[in-house]
């Protein structure tokens, strides 16, 4: 948190129009302390903040031009504090809370990045009976936060992800020449820094943190990889062979790095696409597959769904660590078994086969999974 009381006021003085002598005399102190307190070489007692705000008919908090910074550590809490409170509070309980520390820390632009994308990844849950409106009204919330960080913070990577994460906004709000008014027509020739910083731990002879460097961008680039081939099955979905091409390369690189040991929820978009396409296209034995498989990793790692290293990856543990959420994903297991639940149970890809033995028990599964997770 920080405090700056010295220019505010010299400032608010000057406005009334009095002199250090003749503040000092109200507030029972001497004019070298109000000099002190405008050169921010001491600060009041804290006795006279309120005598000192109500003289000046301002709030302390502006009088001392308080600017709350929250920790990597206090936005982790607040923000899966915030994500799990859906399961006690209701949705008007949640958005009041989120606004109330959103107004709060508005200037923790950290904050209101991770603030942000909680609105995004649960806007589904919040106020409002309309799926579509829900969607407009929370995802332009979302998007106006995105523009606060990315216009106000001075950290270049910030506002980087600032950056993406308003063109995804204008994305889900179906405004594509903002989209490429906002990220550009073409993709940036981005020059990866995990091999670079690797090298440099060889060199100093630590080469732990080089490996360590090293499996982290692997396992990034992985990961990314696999949603960009996963969103690109829905790109091509009714070019089967393209389509089936693609989910063959997504879940040949999942099975050979373990990546469902990782990160199960990359896992877990990746089949449940699938599983979507194929039953439009008939290929229901498949979709069966693919969602059988969705149901077994579920309960192969008891509804866990966090991140974590495995034989392959064995040193991302720090560097998890130090993500803004940690090892902990932006909705936690009950929400993303429930947002599983609805699209098996209500798409309409799905109808055709409701009745099928197959369908009968992957939705009896899930419907169990729902009850053992709260």
């Amino acid at each position: 948190m920080k405090v700056s009381l010295g220019t505010v006021l010299i400032n608010k003085r000057k406005e009334k129009g009095i002199t250090q002598q003749q503040l000092a005399d109200f507030m029972g102190v001497s004019k070298t302390s109000v000099s002190k307190w405008e050169n921010d070489r001491a600060y009041p007692d804290i006795t006279l903040l309120p005598l000192l705000a109500a003289y000046f008919d301002s709030s302390i908090d502006d009088l001392l031009n308080y600017e709350p910074q929250l920790s990597k550590e206090e936005i982790q809490r607040l923000y899966l504090s915030l994500r799990n409170a859906f399961e006690e509070q209701s949705s008007e309980e949640v958005y009041q809370s989120i606004n109330s520390f959103i107004r709060r820390y508005y200037s923790c632009y950290p904050f209101i990045l991770q603030m942000a994308l909680l609105i995004l990844n649960h806007f589904d849950r919040f106020p409002g009976e309309e799926p579509n409106e829900k969607k407009e009204k929370y995802v332009e919330e979302a998007l106006q936060l995105f523009i606060h960080v990315k216009t106000n913070s001075s950290d270049p990577n910030l506002v980087s992800e600032a950056t993406k994460l308003e063109g995804f906004c204008l994305l889900l709000l179906n405004r594509p020449d903002e989209v490429l008014g906002t990220l550009g027509h073409y993709i940036e020739n981005n020059i990866p820094t995990d091999d670079l910083i690797a090298s440099a731990y060889q060199l100093k002879g630590l080469q732990k943190e080089a490996d360590a460097t090293a499996q982290s961008g692997i396992f990034q680039n992985i990961s990314i990889t696999i949603a960009a081939l996963t969103n690109y099955t829905q790109l091509v979905s009714a070019d089967y062979q393209k389509f089936e091409e693609t989910v063959k390369r997504a879940q040949a690189l999942i099975t050979a790095f373990e990546i469902h040991e990782v990160n199960p929820a990359i896992f877990l978009n990746n089949y449940l696409s699938a599983a979507v396409v194929y039953a439009q296209h008939g290929f229901e034995e498949k979709a069966y597959k693919c969602l059988f498989d969705v149901v077994e990793l579920l309960e192969k790692h008891e509804f866990q769904l966090s991140f974590n290293t495995n034989a392959y990856f064995n040193l991302i543990g720090e560097w998890l660590d130090q993500l803004p959420l940690g090892d902990h994903t932006p909705r936690n297991t009950y929400q993303v078994i429930e947002s599983m639940s609805e699209l098996v149970l209500n798409h309409p890809a799905f109808d055709p086969y409701r009745e099928s033995e197959e369908m009968r028990e992957i939705s009896e599964k899930i419907k169990n999974m729902m009850k053992r997770s709260r």
